[in-house]
């Protein structure tokens, strides 16, 4: 019989560094177009829509990667796969110093989609192997805190590059620093604790046709839906201002001073970093809060776009940005929910294609709302070089995140349903519920579905007493 640790082992703190290493460059990479952006269209001659394709292309690579991705990582292991991560990285983040033309650049952004797509998966199935079940939120959120730095260093440290030494300089030595870093990734793998006791439940890897199986599997549980929709709702709106659109916003159109806008992209950084700290042991503590806490703060992050879109005038002042930043900031840390939710509605074996499934739903959200902001401001622009309207682009994330909530709303009912009647049954499920007047099931029909369980369970007792080998002395009538 195979015996689970109770505790992760002293390297697996190692290991998970390591992983969340490559994690802090991938969100670098990601978010270095953020103020580099003006400079790009300046170099390379863009227009709001080719600026936008950058983007587009990027994240659109990253959302098609993510069930793939999850299945590389679950057949041949995250080591391998953060390798190659941090290697297809460095190498599309040096193309990109070089190239000065928009077909070039673009396909550099999209190799950079590429790798970027296979870090964040591949550092959650670390967790998964090295650390115990009840440590998988808390690190989670430590993860997206070490994300944070990435976002920190393409912010100010990245413009003072820019206009420092230049593009080439500093998208080389970037990408040079990625594929340095994959040395540490060379190393002979190291079994995980809990991988053992995974590949026995899963009855060995998962390959071939049961891959598709797994998926499909994975996108019929209510939580799964749930999950997708709680990573779309809370990331998508604010990752589109984070990546390419905040700077430009208030560089072009507010007017702000790019190190004043930088400043404030900073605060965007420690605002998430505020949030993962406060997210990650709340919701490890109090499972059952996970998604209420979600709708919340996609509630707050509406709350964001209503003020830039409603403002008298369209240019809010500087305080009232500060507030609406720091709204936006905490949906980062909130999406980790839908992470959370693959990890405890899906067996081990199948953890990193259903966090891959999730993670479709964030950054296909994304990759709307930044193709929306673009031809919008392409739309609206003035033909002299203006900037467009970018209350009428941000309106259009408002409309996107409120049908997402709606569809969140939906999954969340329905999840709470299939949990409610699974524990009905005497199953073992994630969380323990109180039944509301709202839910979609009653106490009746709960009643009802732990009666026909009781039924059933009578009905077998029966039928292993009939099937019971009568003794000799009753067959012969003999009455000892």
């Amino acid at each position: 019989m195979l015996r689970r640790p109770s505790t992760a082992p002293a390297p697996g703190w190692l290991v998970w560094a390591i992983g969340a290493g490559v994690y802090v460059l991938a969100v670098f990479h990601r978010s270095s177009l953020g103020v580099a952006g003006p400079l790009a269209a300046e170099r390379l001659s863009l227009n709001a829509a080719q600026l936008s394709a950058f983007v587009m292309l990027q994240l659109a690579v990253y959302a098609v990667m993510q069930i793939p991705t999850g299945i590389m990582v679950d057949r041949w292991g995250p080591r391998r796969i953060l390798l190659a991560a941090t290697l297809t990285m460095g190498t599309a983040q040096v193309l990109f110093s070089f190239v000065t033309g928009f077909v070039p650049a673009l396909l550099a952004r999209g190799l950079l989609g590429c790798g970027d797509a296979m870090t964040y998966i591949s550092v959650l199935r670390l967790v998964a192997g090295w650390f115990p079940a009840r440590r998988y939120a808390t690190l989670t959120t430590f993860t997206g805190f070490m994300g944070t730095i990435g976002n920190l260093a393409a912010t100010l440290p990245m413009t003072g590059l820019l206009h420092g030494v230049g593009w080439t300089p500093t998208f080389a030595v970037a990408g040079g620093l990625s594929i340095v870093y994959g040395l540490l990734l060379l190393r002979p793998a190291t079994a995980a604790p809990f991988r053992e006791i995974e590949e026995a439940t899963a009855n060995g890897p998962v390959a071939g046709r049961r891959v598709w199986t797994e998926v499909k599997t994975a996108w019929r549980l209510p939580a799964g839906r749930l999950g997708f929709w709680v990573h779309l709702t809370t990331m998508a709106g604010p990752t589109t201002f984070a990546v390419l659109w905040g700077f430009p916003y208030m560089t072009e159109y507010l007017g702000l001073a790019p190190s004043v806008a930088s400043s404030l992209m900073t605060l965007f950084v420690i605002g998430g970093v505020a949030g993962n700290l406060l997210v990650g042991p709340l919701v490890g503590r109090r499972p059952t809060i996970r998604t209420p806490l979600a709708v919340v703060v996609s509630l707050a992050c509406m709350a964001g776009w209503v003020v830039l879109v409603a403002w008298p005038g369209g240019r809010p002042p500087v305080a009232v940005l500060i507030v609406v930043i720091v709204l936006l900031a905490v949906g980062g840390p909130a999406s980790a929910v839908g992470f959370m939710l693959a990890r405890d509605y899906n067996p081990r074996h199948r953890i990193s294609t259903a966090t891959g499934m999730v993670n479709v739903g964030g950054f296909t959200g994304t990759v709307v709302c930044t193709f929306l902001v673009g031809q919008i401001l392409d739309l609206t622009g003035d033909p002299a070089g203006g900037p467009g309207n970018y209350r009428l682009a941000f309106l259009a994330i408002l409309v996107v995140t409120a049908v997402a909530l709606a569809r969140l709303m939906t999954w969340w009912l329905r999840t709470r349903a299939a949990v409610l009647l699974a524990e009905a049954r005497g199953e073992q499920v994630p969380v323990h519920l109180h039944v509301h007047r709202w839910e979609l099931v009653d106490e009746e029909e709960l009643e009802r579905e732990a009666q026909l369980v009781r039924e059933a369970q009578v009905a077998r007792e029966a039928e292993v007493v009939r099937e019971a080998p009568v003794p000799a002395e009753q067959r012969s009538g003999v009455v000892s």
